[in-house]
């Protein structure tokens, strides 16, 4: 298999150095080192050029994907590690139920409704926590 072009390792280092990007930018990204060939149009470049990526990342176990974030919908493509082994589970010192009452806390705090960043009612928190968990 030939090695990765200048193009290929120019889209790597822009999710590497500034981490995942909009579907928006990488499309811009992909046009900009393709000569003006957008996913829209060129479709079959684009999906050829991320497989070409993908085959030489799969020798390190990490892969270029396509995420959409949870909350509002957007896609964004971001470097990831595809194996969950456990060095990669020690990202956090924080256990499962930890984090799910650290991420009820802030749902709590952002969606209270009287929004000066504080919880008034702890039954919201305790419902939303028992959900998470």
């Amino acid at each position: 298999m030939p090695p990765l072009s200048w193009r290929h390792h120019t889209l790597l280092q822009a999710l590497l150095s500034r981490g995942p990007l909009s579907e928006r930018d990488f499309h811009a990204l992909f046009a900009a080192v393709s000569g003006g060939k957008y996913p829209a149009t060129h479709q079959q470049l684009f999906n050829d050029t991320l497989l070409k990526i993908n085959k030489e990342l799969s020798y390190l176990q990490f892969e270029l994907r396509a995420c959409i974030h949870q909350y509002d919908g957007t896609v964004y493509y971001g470097v990831v590690n595809n194996i969950a082994d456990e060095e990669s589970k020690l990202g956090s010192k924080y256990s499962v139920p930890q984090i799910a009452f650290y991420k009820g806390l802030l749902e709590a705090i952002i969606h209270e409704a009287a929004n000066d960043g504080s919880i008034t009612n702890i039954d919201a928190l305790n419902t939303r926590i028992d959900n998470q968990a």
